[in-house]
């Protein structure tokens, strides 16, 4: 079993591609729905049950994609082969789908939108795998994922600055933020994902056997720390997507800061998550990933109510709060992918294989589940409580769904994963006798 990690230069390779994928993810939540429904003129609950539908495809094709590289083999191991076929794939799609022709309809919108998450889901899950698989050491895999949440982290900096930066005016069209981005991630996606096909290591994997996507999900039983660890990462990313969901609001009503504030908020709060993300690497490895996650997740919570002290328009004391909570963004970034990770030894002890992707998926899978959820709760429940978005009217709904709800969704996923069971020791204790199983078979 592999115990030590890459380089520097491996890891600098290796975090590259979270660049451009996490500019993806910028553009698709905040600007391409808009673009469809504003500029293109296509019916605005079409444009929502479309996004809806291609969210959920993309939710269930990431286990496939996972289950499929798992039982990859090649001489360059079982997830460079899909980075490198998947990343042309993904450069077309996004400017199908984020550079749409004039007068594309809604047949236009599902087809981009379904084939773009495919080229998405060929790429991101087998990348996330791959940092799981780059070591089996438990501090080092706090590392990798440290690294990759870095690039990650760069590259919601840049979709938030590059548009204030190149474009003119307060409000540019949409269409011109998106060829922004659709720029940018053609480069420096092929750039990101070459460079790291040549300088990181195709990752080492123990051979189990090529699973069928049916058997990975009936060998889920085998693995109950993998299933509580998703429950409870599940609840924090719900608290997460509720925050999500009304932080806009918020800031036009509650602060009554222009909505263009906004994205100078997000700039900066991710500014402080990179400075503090050593922190969050070293606290991980001190106290254990999943205690580090609570850490994190409740009082970047804790500290959104601390907005009800802001007074009106006062742009400096809301930055602060936004920056104090960016202090502990990188916890909630970093630690469950390696958590699940620690999962994937752990079933291979009690007979599941050595499936990483197919993990990783699930883990996407209820990630993204969370945002739809958060999102389908957050708004119809503000608005059953008073908020009414055209007028601001309704600030106490407002301030207990945006301020309260998410921390209250919290806490119970904190409870589920105080006494979560793999920590660095019982990981050690677990490679350890995966090697002495090894050496028993190939005697």
């Amino acid at each position: 079993m592999q115990g030590t990690g890459p380089s520097r230069t491996s890891l600098l390779a290796y975090s590259a591609p979270a660049v451009p994928l996490s500019m993806l993810m910028m553009q698709l939540i905040v600007y391409v729905p808009a673009l469809y429904a504003v500029e293109l003129g296509l019916d605005l609950a079409t444009v929502g049950l479309v996004f809806f539908l291609a969210r959920a495809w993309d939710a269930v094709i990431d286990p496939v994609f996972g289950n499929l590289s798992d039982r990859t083999r090649s001489r360059w191991g079982r997830r460079k082969p899909w980075l490198g076929l998947g990343m042309p794939l993904l450069v077309v799609g996004i400017w199908a789908f984020c550079q749409p022709p004039a007068g594309a309809g809604v047949l236009y919108l599902g087809v981009t939108a379904f084939l773009f998450y495919v080229a998405l889901a060929a790429v991101q899950i087998p990348y996330l795998s791959w940092g799981a698989e780059l070591s089996r050491d438990y501090a080092e895999r706090t590392r990798i994922n440290g690294w990759r949440e870095a690039g990650t982290m760069i590259g919601t900096l840049l979709a938030t600055g590059l548009p204030l930066l190149l474009l003119s005016g307060d409000d540019p069209p949409l269409r011109e933020i998106l060829r922004v981005f659709s720029i940018t991630a053609s480069v420096l996606l092929p750039i990101g994902v070459l460079w790291s096909l040549y300088a990181v290591p195709a990752a080492p994997f123990l051979e189990t056997g090529r699973r069928s996507l049916a058997t990975a999900v009936a060998e889920l039983r085998l693995n109950p720390p993998l299933l509580r660890l998703l429950g409870g990462v599940f609840l924090l990313w719900l608290g997460g997507a509720v925050w999500n969901a009304m932080v806009l609001f918020m800031v036009q009503f509650t602060l009554e800061l222009p909505r263009s504030a906004f994205l100078a908020f997000v700039f900066w709060q991710y500014i402080a998550a990179i400075l503090f993300l050593p922190l969050a690497v070293q606290l991980g490895n001190r106290i254990g990933r999943h205690r580090a996650l609570i850490f994190g997740a409740i009082l970047y919570f804790a500290l959104a109510p601390l907005f009800l002290l802001v007074g009106k328009g006062a742009f400096g004391a809301a930055l602060a709060v936004f920056m104090l909570m960016g202090a502990v963004t990188s916890f909630i970034w970093v630690m469950p992918p390696a958590l699940v990770a620690d999962a994937v030894e752990y079933g291979m002890l009690h007979g599941a294989g050595d499936d990483a992707a197919f993990y990783m998926a699930l883990y996407f899978f209820v990630q993204k589940t969370a945002l739809a959820v958060g999102v389908g709760l957050a708004l119809p429940l503000a608005g059953a409580l008073g908020f009414v978005p055209a007028t601001g009217a309704g600030a106490g709904a407002l301030a207990f769904v945006a301020l309260g709800l998410p921390l209250l969704l919290a806490l119970p996923g904190a409870a589920v994963l105080f006494n979560y069971p793999i920590d660095e020791r019982r990981h050690a204790e677990i490679r350890r006798q995966l090697a002495e199983r090894q050496a028993g078979e190939a005697a």
